[in-house]
């Protein structure tokens, strides 16, 4: 086997609003896919993929080994002779990540315009963007394997709804349907029985904190429609998992969002805010992070205090534009912050 392959270069892409598609988001925007494939099948760790080489010399599973293990079990094809088909030149579009849209009806407190119309509209700024239907008319449905929805909210643009629903049209109800969700939207019967004629579905929910935080961190969507809809998931008997973003305004909560996806029976990752840096984790004044006591915390530098000074100009004015205050939704934390502000 060799241990530098990866399916992607061969077998994946991913189409964005820009029009520009690559085989993979962790790639470099300049890199010569040709080259690479070349470099991979010799059994050479291609420079450009230094990102996953990182995480795996760390003892980490890396996205290249997540995908190679995925399209191995999707396919029912040993990962060897995967590999051999590349070296015969047998591959083809099989793995594919669409960004139809920045369709979403939530204005994330770490997130924008650039990734929201919601957040757009609030600022009064026009970034509505839809993915160029020549592009989607391009893509051999009949084929793929693995099929993700990225927003945007993909549950909330319809336009997912028309492909999933050719999809089962033209009979490819196994291939695996990744869609990453807030959680927050009231589906239809119709878009229901779209979702339960897929064998193989997943479902990532973004939540990252519960009841009022979970609110205050995804203004304006409710904590009991999420509920719901989790319901519905679990109904579906799908691969349902959680993606916990960890910011400075959340840290605080930690113990108590852990606490209730066990009791919830949610397999969950979490990601660290590293930009915008002023939500980061460390952008927090060093007595704050000693109470807290918690071990994914940095050393405490003058850069973090600049940072916190920034976020506390930042959520006034979220607040503002929202007609909210962060005291209604996370009165422990803004208990910590409040001489500061």
């Amino acid at each position: 086997m060799n241990d530098y392959f990866c399916v992607l270069p061969f077998f994946g892409a991913e189409y964005t609003l820009s029009g520009f598609s690559t085989p993979c988001c962790l790639l470099p925007k300049d890199t010569n896919i040709k080259q690479l494939q070349t470099e991979m099948l010799a059994g050479q760790r291609p420079s450009n993929c230094q990102k996953c080489w990182t995480l795996e010399d760390q003892g980490k599973t890396s996205d290249r080994q997540l995908k190679n293990s995925a399209f191995d079990f999707y396919t029912n094809r040993d990962i060897r002779f995967i590999e051999k088909d590349c070296q015969d030149g047998n591959y083809s579009l099989q793995i594919l990540k669409l960004y139809t849209s920045n369709l979403c009806n939530s204005t994330c407190v770490t997130c924008g315009p650039n990734a929201s119309s919601a957040w757009a509209t609030l600022k009064k700024v026009k970034t509505f963007e839809i993915i160029n239907q020549d592009q989607l008319d391009t893509i051999p449905y009949k084929d793929l394997v693995m099929l993700s929805f990225v927003g945007g909210e993909p549950l909330f643009e319809k336009k997912n709804f028309d492909i999933l629903e050719h999809m089962v049209s033209i009979g490819n109800t196994d291939c695996h349907i990744s869609l990453v969700s807030n959680g927050s939207i009231e589906l239809s019967q119709k878009q229901q029985n779209i979702l339960g004629r897929f064998k193989n579905l997943n479902v990532c929910l973004s939540i990252d904190g519960i009841e009022k935080r979970f609110e205050y961190m995804r203004f304006p969507l409710k904590w009991n429609i999420l509920l719901e809809n989790i319901d519905f998931f679990k109904s579906l008997n799908i691969d349902l998992f959680v993606s916990y973003t960890i910011s400075n305004l959340n840290i605080f909560y930690y113990d108590e969002t852990v606490e209730w996806f066990n009791q919830q029976g949610l397999r969950y990752n979490y990601n660290i805010v590293s930009y915008p840096e002023y939500f980061s984790l460390d952008a927090l004044p060093e007595k704050i992070k000693l109470d807290l006591k918690q071990e994914l915390f940095r050393q405490h530098s003058v850069k973090d205090d600049a940072n916190f000074s920034r976020f506390l100009l930042e959520i006034q004015e979220q607040d503002k534009l929202k007609k909210i205050s962060i005291k209604d939704y996370l009165p422990e934390f803004y208990e910590l912050i409040k001489e500061s502000i």
